[in-house]
């Protein structure tokens, strides 16, 4: 099932690079950058239609290019009767619930149960332990995000650029965590050490250490010292990763004030 939300493809079709002797998929890695490449590949289920040659490029920055030399027909007749045709990237990740555990009712140690029920993109199955008892575990893929390319507006000799945006993932401290200001609600989980939106593909992880409830609020953990001459006083609070200015009482001084910030 995650093979239909997980892809990168340049052009996903019923190819089978078995039917010409002309066919090739080719790569090369140069340390930097992926490039694979569909060398005069038909369609098996219409090999006609012509030979197709495009390729894809995978850097190591999170941009991706698709070329395409040789595209004979509209991608829009492909027949996706066989196979889906799809072009663009989507991706997803699976999450495991367990929601209960059956007690033994005859099973031997030799029993095997599978029990799969395929709707709303959901499997469940059912495992013995080696106390006989039955675990049920529910496994949910979620498809996160999709790009999907307009079929007509690939022809030969066009490319397509992609360019990775920011994620809460690429930030380490949970001060440029909770006052990021990009399209994803980041959050901060002190238990992994993470930022994340909740939904990536460490999301397992993310609920396995209760996560969601630690980042409701937001906050980071900060040590706030002020020092009162003459005497020194620590107080640690929580306080959010926005910059405070904090200035004395009524006597007119200004304290002056470290905030220091623990990870």
């Amino acid at each position: 099932m995650l093979t239909a939300t997980q892809y990168i493809a340049p052009l996903m079709a019923n190819f089978d690079p078995s039917v010409s002797r002309n066919s090739t998929v080719i790569y090369f890695d140069n340390g930097t950058a992926l490039v694979v490449q569909w060398d005069h590949v038909h369609l098996q289920d219409n090999y006609n239609l012509g030979s197709f040659t495009f390729q894809a490029t995978l850097h190591n920055t999170g941009r991706i290019v698709f070329a395409y030399k040789e595209v004979p027909v509209d991608l829009s007749l492909i027949s996706s009767v066989n196979h889906p045709v799809k072009v663009g990237l989507s991706d997803a990740f699976v999450v495991v619930h367990k929601i209960q555990q059956i007690p033994n009712s005859g099973l031997t140690s030799d029993s095997s149960v599978l029990l799969s029920l395929r709707r709303a993109q959901f499997v469940i199955s059912v495992s013995l332990s080696p106390s006989f008892n039955a675990d049920v575990r529910r496994r949910t893929i979620y498809e996160y995000h999709r790009v999907e390319l307009t079929k007509t507006k690939i022809t030969n000799f066009t490319a397509v650029e992609i360019m990775p945006l920011a994620t809460c993932l690429q930030f380490t401290s949970c001060g440029e965590c909770i006052s990021s200001q990009i399209n994803f609600n980041c959050s901060w989980c002190h238990r992994l050490n993470r930022c994340s939106s909740g939904f990536d593909r460490h999301r397992q992880d993310w609920v396995d250490n209760s996560c969601p409830e630690e980042t409701k609020d937001k906050l980071c953990d900060i040590v706030d010292t002020t020092r009162l001459y003459p005497s020194t006083t620590s107080t640690a609070s929580r306080t959010t990763a926005r910059i405070r200015e904090a200035t004395g009482g009524g006597d007119g001084l200004h304290r002056p004030v470290t905030n220091q910030r623990s990870h």
